[in-house]
């Protein structure tokens, strides 16, 4: 009975001595009161009188304050809004939905998306498991999304573009805001917090190729430009995105990756390799699908395509099957039979004029906005 008397007496006063601490921020400052009456009652020492107790309180309070100031000039915070990796153009619908989560649930995601901690982190701090702290962040981001969810009802589906920094997007935002997606393009990297909102996600063509110490071999000549950092970073997007089950559209260096984060490899010089003699730079071509795969039920039994690449799907991944080839022998279309949606085409849907990428898009949208 002490313990729930100090938590009424005291809530009101710690919140607003923490939030003049965190600078105003009163949404963090509820969170770590919270937390401190949390660890109160589960802790605190019996025998106490009031100013002992109250005393105690202040310097759980405080300690967890310190804390998370130091970890903020560690680790710029994103607002409040921006919590679990909210797109900046909603931040209503953000804070709406933060604000019919508990406390306990805000301090979950504050602690995971915001501060950055790892789950051994978090279960440090709050004196339980890792894999307690893991469920523990999973309720609040279903929590979360849920709530979210719920105030863009209606929206069009948000869409992820991973893109490199020398690529254009026009060809690919036109592509998927033709099939009703609204675009958020990602150049700097793909996080999981922002893999927590999103509806679907693209990862696109580029200029350089996969490094081939991902799939165990080395780098040879004819492979251009690799950067196996930023190739590390992509992989890791990807999987968490094929984790989540967010439904996944690989485009051309995009299919690669898919068919690397499954386990395959990739021939990485379709010719040096002797897969084929014939040219698959920009020339369009008749692919065959394969009758149980979704391109097939999508583009019919010989879709014409557009290819740009001097790569391609070697050893397929687990879990993978094929959907469709070119003439030659190169792997087009590969599919995951465990996700719900995630393709890789080793062709380009967003050219304008390709009737197939078209119904790929469309196919795409409405998976993510049944998600």
């Amino acid at each position: 009975m002490e313990r729930q008397t100090l938590i009424e007496d005291e809530r009101g006063p710690l919140v607003a001595r923490l939030t003049a601490v965190l600078g105003g921020d009163r949404h963090a400052a509820e969170d770590l009161a919270q937390e401190a009456l949390f660890r109160a009652w589960q802790r605190l020492p019996e025998g106490l009188d009031a100013s002992r107790r109250r005393a105690w309180l202040a310097r759980t309070a405080r300690n967890l304050a310190i804390d998370e100031l130091r970890r903020r000039s560690r680790r710029p915070l994103a607002s409040a809004a921006d919590t679990a990796g909210l797109p900046a153009a909603e931040p209503d619908a953000a804070r709406e939905a933060l604000a019919r989560l508990s406390p306990h649930e805000r301090f979950a995601l504050l602690l995971r998306f915001e501060a950055g901690f790892t789950h051994a982190e978090i279960a440090a701090l709050l004196s339980t498991t890792e894999e307690a702290a893991r469920k523990r962040v999973s309720r609040a981001r279903a929590a979360f999304l849920r709530s979210y969810r719920a105030e863009r009802a209606g929206s069009e589906p948000l869409i992820l573009l991973a893109i490199g920094e020398q690529q254009s997007a026009a060809p690919y935002v036109r592509w998927l805001e033709q099939a009703g997606a609204r675009v958020r393009q990602m150049r700097s990297g793909v996080g999981e917090r922002d893999l927590a909102t999103a509806d679907g996600i693209v990862f696109t063509g580029a200029g350089n190729d996969i490094d081939p110490r991902l799939y165990g071999e080395r780098r040879r000549a004819v492979c251009v430009e690799p950067d196996i950092a930023a190739d590390r970073l992509e992989l890791a997007a990807l999987s968490g995105a094929l984790a989540l089950d967010l439904p996944v559209v690989g485009i051309c260096r995009g299919g690669q990756l898919l068919n690397i984060a499954s386990g395959g490899s990739l021939y990485q010089d379709v010719h040096a390799d002797g897969l084929t003699k014939l040219t698959h730079n920009g020339t369009p071509h008749l692919v065959r699908t394969e009758r149980a795969g979704l391109i097939r039920r999508l583009a019919g039994a010989s879709p014409q395509v557009h290819s740009e690449h001097h790569q391609a799907v070697r050893s397929l991944g687990r879990r993978l099957r094929v959907t469709a080839q070119s003439a030659d022998g190169v792997i087009e279309t590969i599919e995951r039979d465990d996700r719900r949606f995630a393709i890789g085409l080793q062709w380009h849907p967003e050219h304008s004029d390709s009737a197939a990428g078209a119904l790929v898009a469309e196919a795409l949208v409405e998976a993510a906005a049944t998600r």
